[in-house]
C-alpha cells in the first residue's frame, strides 16, 4: 500500500463517516504513523507503508472514527506557533483562545505577574510567558493537567511555576497584574 492509496482509503472512510475536514484529518493520521511531517505525504506518494506503519495509520483511523479527537491521537496540538503536547487529562487548546493571548498582550502590556487559572496544558501560561517575560503561575486543580503543562513549559523553554490547587484557597493572597 502507497502513502497515496492510503490517504484515499482514510479519507474515503473518514467521509463515509461524516469526520469534518476528512482529507486533512487522514493526513495528520498518516504523517502520525509514518512519523513524518505532511509534507513528506505530498513528495513521497510512492512511498510503501511497512506493515507496522499500515497497523498504526489502520489504528488511528479506528480511533478517530471511535469519536476520539485527532489531537489525542497524535499527542499534540499547535497554540500560538508553538507545539504542544496533549493528553486526554487536558483540554485540547483551541484556536479562538489564540485572542485570550492577543486580549492579555494589549491589556496588560507591562504586566509583571501574571495567573493562569485552570491551566490544563499550560498553553496560555507558556505562550505568556515566552511573548512577555512576566512572572508566570499556573493553577490546576487535577495533578494529572499539571504533569502536562510543567513537561509543555519545560521542553519549550518556559520558566512557569505550577500549583495544583483550588486557586481561590491559594492565591487570595498574591498579587498579581493579570489573570487568565
Amino acid at each position: 500500500m502507497t502513502v497515496g492509496t492510503a490517504l484515499l482509503q482514510g479519507t474515503g472512510l473518514l467521509e463515509e463517516a461524516a469526520i469534518p475536514v476528512a482529507r486533512l484529518t487522514a493526513e495528520v493520521l498518516l504523517a502520525h504513523a509514518l512519523r513524518r511531517e505532511r509534507v513528506y505525504l505530498f513528495a513521497h506518494p510512492e512511498h510503501e507503508l511497512s506493515e507496522v506503519e499500515w497497523l498504526h495509520y489502520g489504528r488511528y483511523l479506528h480511533e478517530r472514527l471511535q469519536g476520539k479527537p485527532t489531537q489525542y491521537i497524535t499527542g499534540r496540538q499547535e497554540f500560538y506557533g508553538r507545539e504542544f503536547r496533549v493528553t486526554p487529562d487536558v483540554l485540547i487548546p483551541r484556536p479562538e483562545n489564540e485572542h485570550v493571548v492577543e486580549a492579555a498582550l494589549k491589556l496588560a502590556r507591562d504586566a509583571r505577574r501574571v495567573l493562569d487559572v485552570g491551566c490544563g496544558s499550560g498553553n496560555l501560561a507558556v505562550t505568556l510567558r515566552l511573548e512577555t517575560g512576566a512572572e508566570v503561575w499556573a493553577s490546576d486543580i487535577s495533578t494529572a493537567a499539571i504533569r502536562v503543562a510543567a513537561a509543555n513549559a519545560e521542553r519549550l523553554g518556559a520558566a512557569v511555576s505550577f500549583v495544583a490547587c483550588d486557586v481561590m484557597s491559594v492565591f487570595r493572597w498574591a498579587a498579581k497584574d493579570l489573570i487568565v
